[in-house]
């Protein structure tokens, strides 16, 4: 297993041909309180838009997030696998939907009042709705609040879980309804098909939702998980932090080039 940006960057100068797919909150920027603070930092989008060389790179970002808040932060020339890989968006702007979300938009719209309403006054806890998914942020919570946010979370989102559209998923400091069919596994592994076999993926990640793409490029690829060594993982690197993502990357583009 490599830890260190250098290490994993020597196991990468091999592929002609590197799909890159990226998380965002956690790996390519730290966590915020308030995930709309959650900003690329400095000089960011240039390095995404280096590494983004036709014939060498393929960037895609797979987040929770919303595309149109994947859009705003990250106006560049990525792929993207917004909520969970249900939403699929090209470097282009053509969007496509990968499960059915106005149904998931439909039974979201019935619980997010009463969700709202619920945890509104709970200090610390933020409401986020996406439309096809509904997410509550506690990372501003004290831990007592955090387990009583989440129980009336859970409780209002109940009756919207049994018909198969939705599902619950919980993160780090984050539970969320969303849609079901969705993953990043299924997403990952989809986004590779289009690409073709030409292409060698390689993950970075931090939460138990990416856990799933780590599965899934198990026996293909490279798999980096971002955080704590004592985190139990199914990747088979890891990095600290979005830091030495950053320093991987940088290693990454500075041998970036078109393949002849």
């Amino acid at each position: 297993m490599a830890s260190t940006p250098a290490g994993i960057a020597r196991l990468l100068a091999t592929p002609d041909r590197i799909a890159l797919f990226l998380d965002y909150d956690g790996t390519l920027v730290p966590f915020q309180e308030d995930p709309s603070r959650a900003l690329p930092g400095p000089g960011l989008l240039p390095l995404l838009d280096r590494l983004a060389v036709p014939g060498r790179f393929e960037v895609a970002i797979v987040s929770g997030r919303s595309a149109e808040d994947l859009r705003r932060l990250l106006p560049g020339r990525c792929h993207l696998l917004a909520l969970h890989g249900a939403l699929y968006v090209d470097p282009d702007g053509r969007a496509l939907d990968r499960v059915d979300l106005d149904a998931c938009r439909a039974a979201v719209r019935e619980v997010a009042e009463a969700c709202a309403r619920l945890v509104a006054s709970i200090p610390g806890t933020r409401m986020e709705d996406k439309g096809a998914a509904l997410a509550l942020h506690t990372r501003g919570c004290e831990r007592r609040d955090e387990r009583r946010a989440v129980r009336r979370f859970l409780d209002a989102s109940r009756g919207a879980v049994p018909g198969g559209l939705l599902s619950i998923l919980r993160g780090s400091r984050v539970i969320e309804l969303k849609p079901a069919r969705a993953d990043k596994g299924s997403a990952v592994l989809w986004l590779a098909k289009r690409f073709g076999r030409d292409w060698f993926p390689v993950y970075l990640g931090d939460d138990r939702s990416d856990e799933d793409a780590f599965r899934a490029l198990q026996d293909r690829g490279t798999t980096i998980r971002v955080g704590p060594a004592r985190r139990t993982s199914h990747a088979r690197h890891r990095l600290a932090d979005p830091r030495a993502v950053r320093e991987l990357l940088e290693l990454m583009a500075s041998t970036a080039g078109p393949v002849g």
